[in-house]
């Protein structure tokens, strides 16, 4: 947990280039049918999906363990959320009718023992008849394609995230270079690949680049960023996601499949 706790802290002040991806604006909106009132966030972050559903009208609290978030969350949507560690929330059982369980929380954690803290956590606190969702990071397939051929993402179900970012603060000329050298790949196969990727990435995704090539841009010390970033991060297929809830003994009701996130309902 103190990997993950030194990430966020330190991308804090950077987050409003990044926090819309994943379990975002446009999937939350996908998933408001299901949602029922009193609704917690666990790892709200800076308050993205609270203000969201408070403007779709639900009663909603947020939960963050990095203060830095917290203080965020006021300056920006003026948000009063509450510092707590989500393996043992300061919530009485059965107090919200839909628990969420953002992305950047299980999904950063390889140690299934403390994955199953937090989800029965968040079963605790959230009514019988009621809902825990819990989201998992995933890459648009055509950002994934391009990431497994050049060993960002691994066999092993790992996403190595601090090459990732290195990554992307390359310019395009630089990027078929260390393509070429690094992964072996031909110039015409690596400009392919690059191709590929502009073709086929969605309208958000390419925006959500740009917004981190302007991050890196406007970063007092990019690579500061970078080394507080996860070497290793588990990085999940849906039958990985179904494979860990049935060791963990939870009881999966449905998958949603997004191009960006997936999403496990609990019931």
């Amino acid at each position: 947990m103190a990997d993950v706790a030194r990430f966020w802290n330190a991308w804090a002040p950077y987050l409003s280039y990044i926090e819309d991806n994943h379990l975002d604006l446009a999937n939350i909106q996908k998933l408001d049918r299901i949602i029922s009132d009193p609704v917690l966030i666990v790892g709200a972050g800076q308050g993205l999906l609270v203000e969201q559903l408070q403007k779709s009208g639900h009663k909603v609290e947020g939960v963050d363990l990095s203060p830095q978030m917290i203080k965020y969350a006021l300056t920006r949507r003026g948000l009063k959320l509450i510092e707590a560690d989500a393996r043992k929330l300061p919530f009485a059982d059965r107090t919200y009718g839909t628990t969420i369980i953002a992305t950047g929380v299980v999904d950063f954690l390889d140690d299934e023992g403390q994955i199953g803290l937090i989800v029965n956590e968040a079963r605790r606190v959230t009514e019988d008849a009621g809902k825990v969702l819990v989201g998992f990071h995933r890459a648009h397939p055509a950002a994934e394609r391009l990431a497994r051929r050049v060993g960002v993402i691994t066999d092993d179900g790992v996403l190595h995230q601090r090459r990732m970012y290195e990554l992307t603060r390359l310019s395009p000329w630089e990027t078929l270079k260390t393509l070429r050298k690094d992964h072996q790949i031909g110039v015409l196969r690596a400009f392919q690949e690059v191709l590929i990727l502009q073709m086929f990435l969605p309208g958000k995704e390419k925006r959500a680049v740009k917004k981190l090539a302007e991050m890196w841009k406007k970063a007092d010390n990019p690579q500061a960023l970078i080394d507080a970033a996860m070497e290793f991060l588990p990085y999940r297929t849906e039958d990985d996601i179904r494979a860990l809830f049935t060791r963990l003994q939870l009881p999966l009701d449905r998958l949603f499949a997004f191009g960006n996130c997936s999403v496990v309902q609990i019931g």
